[in-house]
């Protein structure tokens, strides 16, 4: 039930996003380079993260504890500047909607997870890698792990969220040509 609530209040704003859209070449070219942004750090995040199975501290997380929740960060300022027009309220509520609500409570449930299943370790890590501003050095304790094309693909099914952006942005390109 959570889920279904949660994908329908994506889906209304993404339609209110669109409808609400006066999207200009600058806006699309702005916003565009945002959005591609969120979406290498989410290829990138995905392709490290073994949910519940290792303490993730690769690629990425080699710099920052939340490089998924960054990704989405990029995706919601850079959509909203594609949109141009009226977007700019839809930002306001996305942002305070992502630090006032959906950051707390994914930090509080993700951290007590993390820190009841891998412990100290967790605790070190947390202590010197920030939430979504990046370290300028990699974690000293940083694992060399690949990116793994079956942890994008599979474990982590990123490629849903990258479908439903591209969507998103072929009808803000649309919106432009025929708006």
């Amino acid at each position: 039930m959570v889920t279904w609530v949660k994908r329908s209040g994506l889906v209304l704003a993404a339609g209110l996003l669109v409808a609400l859209a006066r999207p200009t070449l600058l806006s699309l070219l702005g916003g565009g380079i945002l959005v591609l942004a969120g979406l290498a750090t989410r290829v990138w995040a995905a392709g490290h993260l073994s949910r519940s199975t290792e303490l993730t501290t690769s690629g990425p997380y080699a710099y920052l504890r939340d490089p998924l929740y960054l990704g989405r960060l990029f995706f919601i300022v850079g959509l909203c500047t594609m949109g141009s027009g009226w977007d700019w309220l839809l930002l306001v509520v996305g942002l305070g909607v992502f630090f006032g609500s959906y950051m707390p409570r994914k930090r509080r449930k993700e951290m007590a997870r993390l820190e009841a299943r891998f412990g100290e370790a967790y605790t070190r890590y947390a202590a010197q890698v920030r939430s979504l501003i990046p370290r300028l050095t990699r974690y000293p304790e940083a694992s060399r792990k690949r990116w793994t094309p079956g942890l994008f693909w599979k474990d982590n099914r990123e490629q849903y969220l990258a479908a439903g952006v591209a969507v998103i942005v072929a009808l803000l390109a649309w919106r432009y040509h025929h708006g």
